[in-house]
Order: C-alpha cells, then sequence, then structure tokens
C-alpha cells in the first residue's frame, strides 16, 4: 500500500514537472479586453407628470501584445493599450429647458513593455504575474462654466497585474484578471484657445499610486503560442 501510494504521488509530482513548463523560444502573439459600464434610474410622479432621470457611465479598453520566452515559463514582449472611459451623464424627462451635452470620453493611449512570468498547476490551468511600463497619452473634457475645454497629457506607467490562465488547447491560452497594483504620471498641456494663452510657467502635474482590484476591472485575455 505505502508502495502505491508513493508510486502515485512520484507519478502526479512528474507530471506536475511537465505541466509547469512554457519552453523557451515560444512565441505568443494576444491581448485582453475589458468593458463595464453602470446604470442609475430614478423616477417620481408629480400630478400627472412622471420625472425620470437616468445616470450611464462605461468604460471599455483593449491591450494587444507580442512576446517571447527567453527562458522556460519567462517571457519579454511589447505592448500597446487603448482605453475609453465615459463619465457620468445624467438624461431627464421631460428634458429641462438647458440640456448640456455629454463631454467626449476621457481616452488614453499606451505603448510599452512588458515582463510576464507562468507557474503552471496543471497540463491546462496556471497562474501568471505581468511587470508592464511605458508612455502614455490622454485627452480629457471638462466644463468650464458653459464652454467646454480639452486638456491633453502625456507620462509614463507602471503595472504589476496578476491573473489566471487556462489553455483549452495546447496551444491557446485564455486568461483573467481583476486588477493591478500601479504607478502612475501625467503632465498635462494648458488648454489653451486664441483669447486664452498658456501663463507664464504653467505646469500641472499629478502623479498616482495604488492598488486597484475588483469585477469593475475585470479583463479576459485570449494569446496563442507558436511553438508550444
Amino acid at each position: 500500500m505505502k508502495k502505491t501510494l508513493l508510486f502515485a504521488l512520484l507519478a502526479a509530482s512528474t507530471q506536475l514537472g511537465h505541466a509547469q513548463s512554457i519552453a523557451a523560444g515560444t512565441v505568443s502573439l494576444g491581448g485582453s479586453v475589458g468593458y463595464n459600464r453602470s446604470t442609475n434610474k430614478t423616477s417620481s410622479n408629480q400630478g400627472s407628470t412622471t420625472y425620470t432621470q437616468e445616470t450611464t457611465t462605461s468604460q471599455f479598453s483593449f491591450t494587444p501584445s507580442v512576446g517571447y520566452f527567453v527562458k522556460d515559463n519567462l517571457a519579454i514582449g511589447i505592448n500597446a493599450g487603448y482605453s475609453a472611459y465615459r463619465k457620468p451623464y445624467t438624461s431627464y424627462t421631460p428634458a429641462p429647458a438647458v440640456v448640456r451635452a455629454e463631454l467626449d470620453p476621457t481616452t488614453t493611449l499606451r505603448l510599452g513593455a512588458y515582463v510576464q512570468y507562468y507557474k503552471m498547476l496543471t497540463e491546462q490551468f496556471g497562474v501568471l504575474g505581468t511587470l508592464s511600463g511605458g508612455y502614455q497619452s490622454s485627452r480629457d473634457s471638462q466644463y468650464n462654466g458653459s464652454a467646454i475645454q480639452e486638456f491633453k497629457g502625456s507620462g509614463y506607467y507602471a503595472e504589476l497585474t496578476p491573473g489566471i490562465i487556462f489553455f483549452p488547447i495546447p496551444k491557446l491560452g485564455i486568461s483573467a484578471s481583476i486588477g493591478s497594483l500601479a504607478y502612475n504620471r501625467m503632465s498635462y498641456d494648458y488648454p489653451t484657445s486664441p483669447n486664452n494663452p498658456a501663463p507664464a510657467g504653467y505646469e500641472n502635474t499629478s502623479s498616482t499610486f495604488g492598488a486597484r482590484f475588483g469585477l469593475d476591472q475585470l479583463q479576459f485575455g485570449g494569446t496563442y503560442y507558436f511553438g508550444r
């Protein structure tokens, strides 16, 4: 009985050892996508009239990437990113006399590099960690009284993102993550116009550091592995 159990444990550990390797020289091509939308609606009756207001917000992101495994389970690569955040906007029924137009989404473009490590727990399932960083630019719009001002900025970012991965077939991986530990730094241009030049010595920078995890950060990805 003891010999049988020992043999089974050795067989399982051998199988796990084989499952833990994505060989050096493998090339990965993939990307991740995320989307969330929230809506809040209220209504009330005043006499014969029903008044309603609905507030919506949404966010979309897409990140393509290509990588190369320099060692077993360790890949380096480049990636790009696009995200659009639509600010909360409230519509009213009946419509008020003055209606503010909905602002354009806040958009961010990224270009960077990453290091990614895989830890396969079975032949089909594993965990991974991705450290990425690079350049980013953004465009935002805000109301200044009744006028809309546009803000443009650029800077850099660094992120550490844990995730899980599942291989339905050896060459195709499906991954998921729910957030990251991130640092962002941005410098914004002055929102100039013909009658509103930038003041001398103007500087507007922001930096953030922190962890953000949750289902509103959920992203799914798909990656194809050439040579696996």
